[in-house]
């Protein structure tokens, strides 16, 4: 039997993209799957090339999360959303290309579009001063506009999903299933009072979150800091430009009907660039956010994506573990570590480089009680306890397995139920600890869909310590064991955690 045939392609991926999982599938519907570009609260979601297109065919395939979607009316939700979305005007939004609800596990693929998130972007250059601030303010009003066009609201509006690029914000995801529950925990700070006590997307919660945002650029501080306060009274408002204040002040209004609509918005956003601008510069063709866009928007750089050479081989059954990468003299290392990144679909992940599968560390099974306190503590990192996410310090309990604990969990736990089978080892068993961007992770669940790559009860799948500080902004408990830099006692402060392996039940084999 002759070798089926195979050719090769070249793709221009993101600098920091990571090597596919154990565990991760090699193709998606007509996608064949290349790298991780990172996870977030519903997906996981890889850098994909699709065999049949040319040209530059690098798409984003967001994998989603099988928990939130068992229900069969919550699919059918899934599909109406996304299809709804797939119609939308791409000039600000990005729309899916394609997606599958039915698959046995869904996903939707989008373009893939380079740039630097807002967040990060503020973090790093400081505020946007006003007439880019204006150009942002205006695009995403055009953005969200475009959305309730189509009856569809975004309903999880916040920084990271505004993507900065040198032709203008470009405006990602929308709530899918799964991520009501976390907006509480995670996106506060952005999110209109109604949604989160419980209440559906709207199109006056989306404007509530325009304001968040605007004011978010314009001072790298979010309307407010501390739950339950008044946004629309916000000292931080002071920082906004006085053209845009009036308008940004109505779009935080704690009652929904007090807020402007998106047309308000866009026409308050225009007549404030039209105050401030010049009457020098010749005419611009196309809309007045074009307009805005063209004369405002300056100084943009997106990431250079570095070449990979992507082999494909034409039996598609070949590519069930992942794809074939040739790493050859024409391929660039992707350890040339560039700046920014693609952060908007998800956490980054890896060092970027291409590697070959994690070797399995020599290690026992999952520890008993007594066990555990002889070797590395053995800690949970509950979510939900973490007071501050992003810079820490982070929560953490040091645990044990509890006497009413199968001896035997099954393979296929869920993280929640896992969690529940290890207890306090005493009353001040709770800590805090610092975590950095150079932490070592071994992971083995919350790294892939579903039980990764386990040996004996441990995680060895490598990530960086930044991937796991993402994953406690939205995820869900994770039992670990932990070395610290120092080998001393407690202290006086949070100690510094140089190594983090999750503990996690081995798949069957």
């Amino acid at each position: 039997m002759s070798r089926p045939s195979e050719r090769e392609i070249s793709v221009l991926v993101p600098p920091h993209l990571a090597r596919l999982a154990p565990g991760d599938p090699g193709s998606v519907g007509p996608y064949v799957l290349i790298g991780r570009i990172g996870a977030g609260a519903t997906g996981t979601v890889f850098a994909a090339v699709d065999p049949a297109e040319g040209g530059d065919p690098l798409v984003a395939v967001k994998v989603l999360h099988p928990w939130p979607l068992e229900e069969q009316s919550t699919l059918a939700y899934l599909h109406a959303r996304l299809a709804a979305l797939q119609g939308t005007d791409g000039r600000v939004y990005v729309p899916p290309i394609t997606f599958d609800a039915a698959a046995e596990r869904p996903w939707l693929a989008l373009p893939y579009i380079p740039g630097v998130a807002l967040d990060g972007f503020v973090r790093e250059h400081g505020p946007l001063g006003r007439g880019r601030l204006i150009a942002l303010a205006a695009a995403l009003g055009e953005g969200l506009s475009a959305l309730h066009s189509k009856e569809v609201a975004h309903g999880d509006l916040k920084p990271g999903d505004v993507l900065l690029c040198a032709s203008g914000p470009r405006l990602l995801d929308c709530a899918l299933p799964g991520e009501g529950e976390l907006l509480g925990r995670t996106a506060w700070h952005w999110t209109a009072p109604e949604r989160l006590a419980g209440g559906e997307p709207s199109p006056a919660a989306d404007v509530f979150s325009w304001g968040a945002i605007a004011v978010f650029a314009a001072t790298g501080r979010p309307p407010v800091e501390e739950e339950g306060a008044s946004a629309a009274t916000s000292p931080w408002l002071e920082g906004v430009p006085g053209e845009l204040r009036p308008i940004v002040r109505r779009s935080l209004s704690e009652d929904p009907r007090d807020r402007p609509t998106v047309r308000e918005v866009l026409g308050s956003t225009i007549a404030a660039w039209e105050s401030i601008s010049g009457s020098g510069a010749g005419p611009v063709q196309g809309t007045a956010v074009t307009q805005v866009l063209a004369r405002e928007w300056r100084g943009i750089s997106e990431p250079d994506r570095l070449p990979r050479l992507v082999r494909l081989g034409t039996d598609r059954r070949r590519t069930s573990g992942r794809a074939a990468l040739v790493a050859g003299a024409s391929v660039v290392a992707l350890a040339l570590v560039g700046g920014g990144g693609y952060a908007a679909y998800g956490a980054l992940s890896g060092d970027g480089a291409p590697q070959a599968a994690p070797s399995p560390s020599p290690s026992s099974p999952v520890p008993s009680a007594d066990e555990s306190r002889q070797g590395p503590p053995v800690v949970r990192f509950d979510p939900a306890e973490q007071e501050n996410p992003v810079e820490g310090p982070w929560v953490y309990t040091r645990v044990e397995r509890a006497e009413s604990a199968p001896a035997t969990p099954a393979a296929t736990i869920a993280p929640a139920t896992w969690s529940e089978h290890w207890t306090p080892v005493d009353a001040e068993a709770r800590a805090e600890a610092v975590i950095t961007a150079e932490t070592e992770v071994r992971c083995a669940q919350f790294c892939v869909p579903g039980p990764g790559y386990i040996e004996d009860g441990r995680g060895t799948y490598e990530m960086a310590g930044q991937d796991f500080i993402d994953y406690l902004s939205w995820g869900k408990p994770v039992i670990a064991e932990v070395e610290f830099a120092d080998s001393e006692g407690e202290g006086d402060g949070p100690r510094e955690v140089t190594r983090i392996t999750e503990l996690y039940p081995t798949p069957a084999r």
